[in-house]
């Protein structure tokens, strides 16, 4: 009996005692509940939280009409980050589905936020002792989207249900459909479903079948995980968990579902717009010139008038399609009028690459090296410099291959892109007035860039790919440099709110710019450029940047006096090797002949060719005019500045073999420049 008692008596505490936490919890969960609903409530305000800007979302709808010069309207429906905006009724009903089913089944039901589903994935995250499991409706997206962070603290959380509730009440389900889908991020720099259409299968949103619907819906739970390009098994297995979804929701029958997993994948690569590129280009430029973002650029609702020429454009995209689709590199293709100095073609088969900044390598020499010393008069293009290895104090560059050739022209150290006679040449001219010539043709430096190293296009910040081709144009100008344009007018309302300008400044005489033509027309015929030596009246350079074990950037940069060419090709993988004589120069080949410009370079009033005693040249390394009594197979013809001409002829006549001791140009000859770190 006594057993009884106080067993009865230790089952009275404890009950009492379970009582009593079960109604802690129990106040604890009110409490929590209460505060929850209070703080997401949108009728109590806090201080320093968000509310709804309707501003944020009407500004998805603001879009800008690019035009040619004719009229012609190159793209409508353009808004921010290049997207291509689709409204509702030109998505299908099976899309809308897809999305629906593996983000937010209750879409049409709740009033912006899901809290059977936040319970459920409060439980799953309980048990699975993780926080992976989230319940964001497609409302409670949209607001994250577009009004804040993408942190994952509780505040964010809570700020997010709060304008969730303020937004269901402002906008119709319909509504809050068509602006998330239009600003989702897909993956690759593609953003909103129109643009993810097209990037990944070639086709309108209107277009989409099932599978494809399913598998960009699935894309956007991890745009990395399930990128089709680099994970298509994740990808396809991602399809088939929001088809089956579908099904599960009465979206789809099973039949129906189980024939949109027979479809292969089909995405093999990214499919790029003709004009995607451009049209980026065109709106940050636009937005520049107009001193605002780009987001309040569109919010005026612009038709921009842009400089691009469209059969160009189509005519070069159609030759390069091949090349652009070689997912290896990343390509850039520039097209200049010199004359205009229009951007008139801007090609690309990445998104991300028209503002970026890359080492230029041996494609600024003409601008740090060459320029400067032909304008200090220290060298003419036919001087001898040796070609050895040498040390400036402590900086010891090096040929590619290391190999070093003695005695050549300082033209064909140009040509062949050899790297000790572009460090002297800067070193003679010293690094400030070196930096001072290449600054007057568009190059920006930082206040790093004090080594020599420069010379071999070492800049601590790099440089864009139109910048260097503005540089280039300036030399087909005969040293006129112009920043190119992509946008020439702006109206909104209306109204003209923006006419371009053109100004234009005298670089470098043109004596010196034409010498540096001559140049390069000999690096395209002979030197590193040489792919181009069909077209007798290009001019080119081309680089080649090397990092560590790769080579990450290999330019080539080819002019005629019509038109400049600009082709960058850009290096992340290991397995490859580009140079700017091989890949880049090739496709500026068939650019070229797309363009078909057959005009050349006319000698200016101040540039005389002149015969100089090669003799002289080869064995003593100096520079003299051949005298009348020379014999001819002496005779060199070369151009001479008519400010900077030889002072001394030569009388020497007597008849003598001799044997040049420096490298001739050869069909095999081919150096490739470098940076090396």
């Amino acid at each position: 009996m006594e057993i009884y008692k106080y067993s009865n008596t230790i089952y009275m505490k404890v009950k009492r005692i379970l009582i009593i936490i079960s109604a802690i919890i129990l106040s604890v969960l009110l409490a929590l509940g209460v505060t929850f609903f209070t703080i997401t409530n949108p009728n109590v305000k806090i201080s320093g939280w968000e509310d709804l800007d309707t501003a944020k979302l009407e500004r998805i709808h603001k879009t800008a009409t690019i035009i040619d010069n004719d009229g012609n309207v190159i793209a409508d429906g353009v808004y921010s980050k290049n997207k291509i905006y689709t409204p509702l009724e030109e998505i299908p009903k099976c899309t809308q589905d897809a999305f629906i089913s593996i983000e937010d089944k209750r879409f049409y039901e709740h009033s912006g936020v899901d809290y059977l589903r936040m319970l459920g994935a409060a439980k799953n995250n309980i048990i699975s002792r993780s926080f992976q499991e989230g319940a964001s409706t497609i409302t409670q997206q949209l607001i994250k989207n577009t009004h804040l962070s993408g942190e994952k603290t509780f505040s964010r959380k809570f700020q997010e249900i709060r304008i969730a509730k303020q937004l269901e009440k402002e906008y119709s389900k319909d509504e809050i459909l068509e602006a998330y889908l239009n600003i989702l991020y897909f993956g690759n720099n593609i953003y909103g479903i129109g643009q993810a259409a097209k990037s990944y299968f070639n086709k309108k949103v209107s277009q989409l079948s099932v599978a494809e619907s399913a598998l960009l819906a699935g894309i956007i739970n991890n745009p990395s995980r399930y990128n089709p390009l680099t994970h298509p098994n994740s990808a396809l297995k991602r399809r088939n968990i929001v088809l089956n979804s579908m099904a599960k929701n009465n979206k789809l029958s099973a039949a129906e579902s189980n024939k949109a997993k027979q479809e292969q994948l089909n995405v093999s690569h990214l499919y790029f717009d003709a004009y995607s590129t451009y049209i980026s280009s065109v709106i940050n430029e636009a937005a520049t010139n107009m001193d605002c973002l780009p987001d309040e650029l569109l919010e005026k609702n612009p038709t921009i008038t842009v400089c691009a020429n469209c059969k160009i454009i189509d005519a070069v995209f159609s030759s390069m399609s091949d090349i652009l689709l070689n997912t290896n590199y990343k390509i850039r293709i520039l097209i200049l009028d010199n004359v205009t100095s229009d951007v008139i073609c801007d090609l690309s088969n990445c998104y991300d690459c028209n503002t970026a900044l890359r080492q230029p390598g041996s494609a600024i020499k003409p601008f740090i090296a060459y320029a400067p010393a032909l304008e200090k008069k220290l060298v003419y293009p036919s001087s001898i410099i040796c070609d050895e290895k040498t040390d400036f104090n402590g900086y010891s560059p090096k040929n590619f291959d290391d190999k070093y050739y003695g005695n050549v022209t300082v033209a064909d150290s140009l040509a062949k892109s050899l790297n000790i006679p572009a460090v002297k040449l800067t070193d003679m001219c010293g690094i400030g007035y070196a930096k001072s010539t290449a600054s007057r043709f568009g190059i920006t430096f930082s206040n790093k860039d004090n080594g020599l190293a420069i010379a071999l296009g070492g800049l601590n910040d790099g440089i864009t790919l139109n910048s260097l081709a503005d540089a280039y144009k300036a030399l087909a100008n005969y040293g006129v440099y112009s920043k190119s344009k992509y946008v020439s007018a702006i109206h909104a309302d209306g109204k003209s709110i923006y006419k371009n300008n053109t100004e234009k400044t005298q670089a470098i005489g043109k004596d010196t710019s034409f010498l540096i033509t001559k140049m390069l027309k000999d690096c395209a015929q002979h030197g590193t450029a040489k792919k181009l030596n069909s077209f007798s009246n290009v001019a080119a350079k081309t680089g080649t940047v090397e990092r560590g074990n790769k080579n990450s950037d290999a330019y080539c940069i080819a002019y005629t006096p019509r038109y400049t060419v600009a082709v960058w090709y850009g290096n992340d993988n290991d397995n490859v090797h580009i140079y700017g004589g091989k890949e880049p120069t090739k496709a500026a080949a068939k650019i070229l002949s797309v363009l078909n410009d057959n005009s050349d370079f006319p000698v200016p009033d101040n540039v005389k060719e002149m015969e100089i005693d090669s003799r002289k040249l080869y064995k003593e390394g100096t520079v003299q005019l051949a005298a009348p009594t020379l014999p001819k197979r002496y005779c060199i013809k070369t151009y001479f500045s008519e400010n900077n001409l030889p002072k001394t002829f030569s009388y020497d006549n007597r008849d003598f073999m001799f044997e040049f001791d420096f490298p001739l140009d050869i069909d095999n000859f081919e150096i490739f420049d470098s940076i090396l770190e």
